[in-house]
């Protein structure tokens, strides 16, 4: 995956033109070349590698030049705080990926105290409102802005009746210390108990006990499904999930595209790319001095800009077999 995203970069650098850019303020930022210094800090994730992508590519469309310092923190995230100071003593303008990513950007900024000049963009967060990165959806203050990535849960656990309309007991599994997991948990329990269904939460705790906690999960009696939010732990660990429902028949629903490749069988699914754009188009208004950061309301992807999406592969390994009226509309992958 880093291979592929830093080719992707470098493309990105290569196709734009020259432009002098500006931070919150409208000022400075800038490279010896011209190019605008944008600092990115992303966890080594597919569909947060897309976002970035998206971001960057959005910027070159507007021929805007720029110099992406793009750091991803170590699996144990140990040194995310020291990343994010060290680009916020570099550049004007930050793009976070991610919620945590996020917070700790924004708390650098005001470390350095650079609430002035600096403009943090962010895109993948869930309720960037209740993470404390912008104080309402209109925005109105500070030097935040970005894209939230919540999901369509609704529409997702709607799929689980549609694929078995006698379930009545959805499993949902997240890593306890992932924030925008928990907010999709609860809105998944919402929607469950909603359809008549039964819900059991189970949260693993990292990386080592994921097929421990997922298995005893695929175990309770009469489960039908399991319903897991966009998570970063377990999508890159998705084989725990996997070995946990093999030949089971439980049905896997995942928060996005980039999971279900290896963990799930169905999922309506947000375009991170395209969220990554919409993140740039904000960049865009700022560096041409046309907004400040707190004058750009948050954005999400709306109905429409969802896909269904799914896993034959990971369906028949788990002897799971969808419904013609779920397959006609989705998109197959393989894993």
């Amino acid at each position: 995956m880093k291979k592929s995203l830093f080719m992707g970069l470098a493309l990105t650098t290569m196709s734009i033109v020259s432009m002098t850019g500006c931070g919150n303020s409208g000022s400075g930022g800038g490279s010896s070349d011209g190019a605008v210094k944008i600092g990115i800090l992303q966890p080594n994730h597919p569909a947060l590698a897309a976002a970035t992508n998206g971001f960057l590519s959005e910027i070159a469309a507007n021929g805007i030049s720029v110099n992406p310092i793009l750091r991803m923190p170590s699996a144990s995230g140990s040194d995310t705080n020291a990343i994010a100071l060290d680009l916020v003593s570099q550049c004007d303008m930050l793009l976070g990926v991610g919620t945590s990513i996020s917070q700790v950007l924004k708390g650098a900024i005001e470390g350095k105290g650079k609430e002035e000049t600096a403009s943090l963009l962010f895109t993948a967060v869930t309720d960037p409102v209740s993470a404390g990165l912008i104080p309402s959806p209109e925005n109105g203050s500070g030097f935040c802005c970005g894209t939230t990535d919540m999901n369509p849960v609704d529409e997702q656990i709607a799929l689980i009746k549609e694929c078995n309309p006698d379930a009545d007991k959805v499993g949902i599994l997240y890593t306890v210390t992932e924030i925008n997991s928990k907010i999709q948990s609860d809105m998944a329990v919402a929607k469950i108990q909603s359809l008549g269904m039964e819900a059991v939460v189970s949260t693993c705790t990292g990386p080592s006990d994921i097929f421990t906690v997922a298995n005893n999960l695929a175990s309770v009696d009469g489960l039908d499904a399991i319903y897991i939010p966009t998570d970063n732990v377990i999508a890159e660990n998705p084989g725990a999930v996997s070995s946990a429902v093999s030949g089971k028949g439980i049905l896997v629903v995942c928060g996005e595209e980039s999971m279900l490749k290896n963990c799930g069988s169905v999922t309506k699914s947000i375009n991170y790319t395209e969220l990554g754009r919409k993140t740039g188009k904000m960049a865009v208004q700022i560096l041409k001095g046309l907004k400040n950061a707190k004058d750009i309301p948050l954005e999400g992807a709306s109905a429409e800009e969802c896909e269904y999406v799914m896993c034959l592969s990971n369906a028949a390994d788990a002897d799971v077999v969808l419904p013609d009226s779920v397959k006609n509309k989705c998109r197959n992958i393989e894993k």
